[in-house]
């Protein structure tokens, strides 16, 4: 059989957002149903902590693949070699013959399936009427973030930080839109107060997003710390708000959001509400009211990468 190869500019030409927020919907409904096989990823420093070699295998029974992704993680890529962080690879195998099936780019379908996450989260947990969006980072997933909270909702008005205010301004003009009113601020707190959904994609290790400034009704999509030790929300966050995982096993192993206030006493993993596929599926109530905060934590996930992947072989 012919290893069936999809390049970047495929992925981007074929794997739209509005396409990969239902796919997501639907393997994060999967998964909190039982019906995906999803392995804890093993990620490994490399190149004395300079990088990280991750792997991350799964199975989707109803697509009938197995499959993994093989990455590298190089967060000093982008400044330092022009470079993208994250580089690598979704291999697939067929699910009956374990025969190798298609190579697919991973770095492009991470950047879409991880925004069409937060979509797919935002749709079931944002007001109707929200309309304006807080953009922590400037970087790959600020801007398919946006185009993942656009394809929700209707968003007027964008305020976007970084920690520099030129790149900030930069990335402002570049994906200035005749609908969209564009604020590039100086500080996270500009940004968060008074907006009805927050994204964070940044590489911040410690609180960026305070439960303080958090206006009542917002919903906030955390998705930039990915470890431990790392976390882009203090823990009133979490004490003001209902909060929701992806996986609620994987997060209280990586996310530092959660467990740094769990570990401090700030906060109790049995105050989270549920997975976002529970939600999706019915099984568990997402907003209650009008007025209350919501909390969607991104960890990412194999099975998301696998439904991405199995819709570009078609």
């Amino acid at each position: 059989m012919t290893l069936k190869l999809i390049d970047a500019a495929e992925v981007e030409r074929r794997l739209t957002m509005p396409i990969c927020i239902d796919l997501i919907a639907r393997v994060q409904a999967a998964i909190s149903a039982g019906r995906v096989i999803n392995p804890l990823r093993a990620i490994h420093p490399v190149a004395g902590g300079a990088g990280f070699f991750g792997l991350m295998p799964g199975e989707l029974a109803d697509e009938a693949i197995v499959g993994a992704k093989l990455v590298t993680l190089y967060p000093g890529n982008p400044a330092d070699y022009d470079l993208p962080a994250i580089q690598g690879y979704i291999l697939l195998f067929d699910r009956n013959t374990g025969t190798p099936t298609a190579l697919i780019d991973a770095a492009t379908v991470t950047a879409i399936r991880t925004a069409a996450a937060s979509g797919a989260a935002t749709r079931v947990l944002a007001n109707e009427d929200a309309t304006s969006l807080a953009l922590l980072g400037y970087g790959v997933q600020a801007k398919t973030h946006l185009e993942a909270i656009r394809a929700v909702r209707n968003v007027r008005e964008v305020r976007v930080w970084g920690p520099s205010m030129d790149k900030a301004s930069v990335f402002a003009e570049r994906e200035a839109h005749p609908d969209l009113e564009f604020v590039p601020v100086s500080t996270p707190d500009e940004a968060v107060a008074g907006a009805n959904i927050v994204c964070a994609v940044s590489n911040a290790h410690e609180p960026i997003v305070l439960g303080s400034q958090l206006q009542p009704g917002c919903h906030v999509n955390l998705v930039g710390a990915h470890s431990p030790t790392t976390r882009e929300a203090d823990a009133a966050v979490f004490q003001r708000s209902r909060v929701f995982t992806e996986i609620t096993e994987a997060a209280l192993v990586e996310a530092g959001d959660i467990l740094i206030p769990v570990e401090a006493g700030e906060y109790s993993a049995d105050q989270i509400a549920g997975e976002i596929g529970a939600v999706i599926n019915g099984d568990v109530e997402g907003r209650q009211s009008a007025d209350q905060i919501t909390v969607y934590k991104s960890l990412g996930n194999t099975a998301q990468d696998l439904a991405a992947a199995s819709y570009l072989v078609g």
